[in-house]
């Protein structure tokens, strides 16, 4: 009797098993079928994120972001000093076209006249991007926080090219207009591409490990180009 009761108990044991290893199995299923269509629903093809997800990363997009100063630099002059404070510092300049940097690192914010936000990037040496580069009106202020010991406003050329740093480019002066790939060798970032009128595209960049995305774009003239978190964006022209 005791050994019918054993087996009767192992065959019992036997069957829960089963079942919850059935369990577990048909609720591992589930969860990767619920994160595949996460997924899904953040990223359209080629690597691009759409809808609440995109509004979230790019947030309101400044309308001021597609006034494009006069790049011939008039006024414009080179500017480099100590921090004056640990709190940060306010800086207005010329308008002008210009790359802003720090040292060691830390956030450079640009507003418009009414102190409405356009633009955020942590830059420096140590962590960030190198430099943040953008037209920047006589109306703009830049705020440099007290993570910089030095700051350098230094007025840039308009010159056509491929690789972009992280900043504001316009499609015709900055890059040409066309169909391209675009790349980084490592790090994560993204690219938005920006039109008047239209909903923002933003295109995620992964580089490291396993991944290495790349994305098909076409820029048209006029359009606006923001690279951001990365120092540089490779576009590859698609041949035809």
């Amino acid at each position: 009797m005791k050994n019918i009761m054993q087996d009767q108990f192992k065959a019992k044991a036997i069957i829960i098993a089963v079942f919850v290893c059935t369990l577990f199995l048909s609720g591992c299923h589930n969860l990767h079928g619920k994160k595949s269509e996460m997924i899904r629903s953040v990223y359209a093809d080629n690597y691009e994120i759409t809808g609440p997800a995109r509004d979230k990363i790019t947030g309101p997009i400044h309308p001021a972001i597609f006034k494009t100063v006069d790049r011939n630099n008039v006024g414009a002059k080179r500017q480099y000093g100590p921090m004056p404070s640990k709190r940060g510092a306010m800086v207005t300049v010329e308008a002008g076209r210009y790359a802003l940097t720090g040292y060691p690192s830390g956030n450079i914010y640009i507003y418009d006249k009414d102190d409405n936000l356009l633009l955020r990037e942590i830059v420096g040496e140590k962590v960030g991007a190198p430099t943040l580069t953008a037209d920047i009106d006589s109306t703009f202020s830049i705020f440099f926080d007290g993570g910089y010991n030095t700051v350098t406003i230094q007025p840039v050329k308009t010159e056509l090219s491929t690789e972009l740093t992280t900043g504001i480019w316009e499609v015709g002066l900055d890059i040409e207009p066309g169909d391209y790939t675009i790349s980084i060798t490592n790090g994560h970032g993204f690219v938005q591409i920006l039109e008047e009128g239209k909903d923002p595209r933003l295109f995620e960049l992964i580089a490291g490990g396993l991944i290495n995305s790349k994305s098909q774009v076409q820029l048209k003239e006029g359009q606006k180009v923001r690279v951001s978190k990365v120092p540089v964006v490779y576009f590859e022209p698609v041949s035809e």
